[in-house]
């Protein structure tokens, strides 16, 4: 099956047919950044805005298309928290998130490796939050 190759010039809103409110509106900051985060162009989400709606599973799945790009350069990429919160929020993912990407569930576990051979200083949050040792003796 080949998927739809996505615009990135054009919103969760357009892509997905979903119509927010307007952000003024939103009864909770949360809902209201999320609000203004639909409405943009995917090529002109901050990364924290990714991190946000990939902490919230919001957007899926062309997020997914957004943020992989990024972790591809970086498995360690921020997404406004610590060096590899997003990846660490995807790898506790539950498997019916993986749905529509499978091929990005699949590629997990070289991009945790790739993520653990960094220097300690640089995946030591990454490493907590996933609940392992951080270990000074295993940095390159």
């Amino acid at each position: 099956m080949t998927r739809k190759i996505i615009d990135f010039d054009k919103s969760l809103e357009d892509l997905t047919g979903l119509i927010e409110g307007d952000p003024c509106d939103a009864s909770t900051p949360l809902v209201g950044w999320i609000r203004r985060s639909w409405k943009k162009p995917l090529s002109s989400l901050t990364d924290e805005e990714i991190g946000r709606l990939i902490r919230q599973r919001y957007g899926m799945p062309y997020i997914l298309d957004v943020v992989w790009i990024k972790l591809r350069r970086d498995p360690l990429f921020e997404g406004g928290y610590f060096p590899g919160d997003v990846l660490s929020n995807l790898i506790r993912w539950e498997k019916e998130n993986w749905r529509d990407r499978p091929e990005y569930e699949a590629e997990l576990k070289s991009l945790y490796e790739r993520a653990i051979q960094r220097p300690i200083e640089e995946k030591d949050a990454f490493l907590e939050s996933l609940g392992l040792p951080i270990d000074d003796s295993s940095s390159n």
